[in-house]
């Protein structure tokens, strides 16, 4: 394109020559003395070549007095799009957990950039990676004691102190952080890890509020939050005797996520301790056709206490409806079967839940239960003992965390304190899509 170019040039030019050169007439030119005669097409492209010579001198002197500066600018620029390429590939390196490869690449970007925020900001990730976080806290102290930086260099400070442990350290930098920039939305974050954390529950309310008033947060994760924060304040207000504000609660919670056992489970269980049988039963019936679940029946249980065992069993067969074939439904049947001295009703339903491959160690505990209290059968009882020894446990409310188990549902695990990662699965199972927690690493690299 560009030989195409130039011979299109070329050839203009060579035809505006010729016309110029067929052209009739004479210039003279007389400057005192002198006189000079010639053709007008030699003195116009005598005009043209002394314009192109002038050009031509402006650009010398235009390159000898502005070279230098454009020199050193084209220079900078390079050096930038050197150091930029580097940081880019040291975010990658971290990313893929290359802390050698991060920390020479941050080194390189630094010597072509100088102390940045952005250069920092990567070797102090470079250092987190590599395991030297006193290093990484060093760092991040010269970017909060900088203005450009102070908003990364608190944020890197408050990680640090929350991955260490230390929340009163973090308490500290984040006041810090809100006296510099008030306005962040990420501090709503912060302040709903440390209220939970504290089993603040009101302040960690009142932070997960202003969160999703900024829309940082996915609505269904924010409404799952929502509702066990009003989950966790029921059950806070219930330990200090105050049922009525705990059953306000846990109604809130089910209205938040209409769809959610542990709102059936709580709420069920205020309504039968503020008296309200009835209401119980009906949130109990509603919960089962959404997922039948053992703890559900128990609280159905509770609900009929004063019914005797063959009206429970009754009942307990009006709830199950549809759901026998389901472990819960079946497993639910067996208990109240059994405590009716219904044996042969009770033996049905768990040889189905071991026919199937759905009998648990407590499953096989209680065909063993069953022999002794139907024929004595000790050999019996023994053998499924043995059976419920290599049988998967039951089921328990897991943490996606750290695997913790527990019998109740909590808003945040005893173990390791996440907020809202109880599971209900069977010990060893793979984890399930539970709600993730607000606060993870890829914020460590904002």
């Amino acid at each position: 394109m560009r030989f195409l170019g130039f011979t299109l040039r070329l050839a203009i030019a060579a035809a505006v020559l010729l016309w110029l050169i067929g052209q009739p007439g004479d210039a003279r030119i007389v400057w005192r003395d002198h006189q000079i005669e010639t053709s007008a097409a030699f003195l116009v492209l005598l005009i043209v070549f002394a314009a192109f010579v002038l050009f031509e001198i402006f650009r010398m002197w235009r390159f000898v007095r502005e070279g230098p500066r454009f020199w050193r600018l084209r220079n900078r620029i390079n050096r930038l799009e050197k150091g930029q390429s580097l940081i880019g590939r040291g975010l990658a390196a971290i990313a893929g957990g290359d802390a050698a490869e991060a920390g020479r690449l941050a080194v390189a970007a630094r010597r072509l950039l100088g102390a940045t925020a952005s250069t920092r900001l990567l070797q102090a990730q470079a250092a987190r990676l590599a395991g030297d976080h006193r290093a990484a806290r060093e760092i991040y102290r010269v970017m909060a004691a900088d203005p450009e930086s102070a908003a990364l260099g608190y944020r890197g400070l408050v990680m640090s102190a929350v991955r260490s442990g230390d929340w009163d350290e973090a308490e500290r930098h984040i006041e810090a952080l809100r006296r510099l920039k008030p306005d962040m939305p990420w501090l709503n974050l912060m302040r709903f890890e440390l209220a939970v954390r504290r089993r603040n529950w009101n302040e960690a309310v009142e932070a997960l509020s202003a969160t999703a008033t900024a829309r940082l947060i996915d609505g269904r994760i924010l409404r799952r939050h929502q509702a066990a924060l009003f989950l966790a304040v029921s059950a806070n207000e219930a330990s200090q005797g105050n049922h009525i504000r705990a059953l306000q609660y846990a109604e809130k919670a089910l209205k938040s996520v209409p769809d959610w056992l542990p709102a059936f489970l709580m709420l069920a269980d205020r309504q039968l301790t503020c008296g309200h049988h009835r209401a119980a039963l009906r949130t109990i019936q509603r919960g089962w056709k959404i997922e039948p679940h053992p703890q559900l029946a128990e609280l159905y249980v509770r609900a009929g206490r004063r019914k005797n065992a063959l009206e429970i069993h009754k009942h307990m067969e009006i709830l199950a409806g549809k759901g026998r074939e389901t472990p819960a439904g079946r497993l639910a049947l067996a208990a109240t079967a059994m405590e009716a001295d219904l044996w042969g009703e009770a033996r049905r339903h768990l040889m189905a839940l071991a026919g199937q491959g759905m009998a648990t160690q407590g499953v096989y505990r209680m065909l063993a239960k069953l022999e002794r209290r139907e024929s004595g059968d000790e050999k019996g009882a023994y053998q499924w003992l043995m059976r419920a020894s290599e049988a998967p446990p039951d089921p328990r409310w897991l943490c996606a965390s750290c695997d913790g188990g527990h019998k109740e549902w909590q808003a945040a695990c005893p173990h390791c304190g996440s907020f809202n990662t109880l599971e209900w699965r069977i010990p060893g199972s793979g984890r399930g899509d539970g709600v993730k927690a607000l606060i993870t690493g890829p914020l460590d690299m904002a």
